[in-house]
């Protein structure tokens, strides 16, 4: 099995390029998939942390929808919404063993930048037609195509009540797209909800000053090597 993500409109994507992810447990599936995307001229990065790829997708999604339901409210609070989400989901995939370079990387905030700047972003404009009024069920019919995070939210927060995860913002998500919260309801859930504090604090490091003057020299050495590969 393997997944794909990344900012990956794909009108742009045929013309300009994107920015993908091909994560597997099998270093070979991933290896072939990237492969068939850089020969097609598209940046193609390789991971082995699918549960990972896949859960930053779905993050994005549910995020972009939140932030066009809070849009209306202002930027701050659209957001607040867009990084709870991103939180919530983020204390979910760490305990299936997710990494967090997933989640910050292209399949998840590079994705969701696209997503929200799209103006023809099909999840943000579904937050906003539930601003407005429209039952989930009519948005659909009213964009013209699917809205992957209709289905998806009230999934998404079904599973992250079952693995224990606090997610007031997610389950209040999926609360309005269901018709059980008013608006004004989420939108004082978004600006009043605190994430919970880490499980236990971790002082602060401080990187010796050797390891920082060899640090540019690792990077130049990594660069190297993957040119090296991508000219092999």
């Amino acid at each position: 099995m393997a997944v794909i993500g990344g900012p990956a409109h794909a009108q742009e994507m045929v013309s300009e390029g994107a920015g993908l992810v091909a994560a597997s447990a099998s270093e070979a599936l991933a290896a072939s998939l990237a492969q068939v995307f850089t020969r097609a001229g598209v940046v193609c990065e390789r991971s082995n942390d699918p549960v990972g790829v896949e859960l930053a997708g779905a993050a994005k999604n549910a995020a972009a929808l939140a932030a066009g339901a809070t849009e209306a409210q202002g930027l701050n609070a659209a957001g607040a919404a867009a990084g709870h989400i991103f939180a919530e989901v983020w204390r979910y995939a760490e305990g299936l063993g997710a990494r967090p370079e997933s989640l910050i990387g292209l399949a998840g905030s590079g994705d969701l930048v696209a997503t929200a700047l799209a103006p023809q972003s099909r999840n943000r404009r579904a937050g906003e037609l539930l601003a407005g009024g429209v039952a989930a069920r009519e948005i659909p019919g009213r964009i013209g195509q699917a809205v992957e995070a209709l289905d998806l939210v009230p999934l998404l927060a079904r599973a992250l009540d079952r693995a224990g995860v606090e997610a007031p913002v997610t389950s209040g998500l999926a609360r309005l797209i269901a018709g059980e919260l008013p608006l004004d309801g989420w939108i004082s859930l978004v600006r009043t909800t605190v994430p919970p504090p880490p499980a236990r604090w971790r002082p602060p490091t401080r990187a010796r000053a050797a390891d920082v003057a060899a640090r540019p020299r690792l990077v130049q050495t990594r660069r190297s090597a993957s040119v090296v590969t991508t000219a092999s």
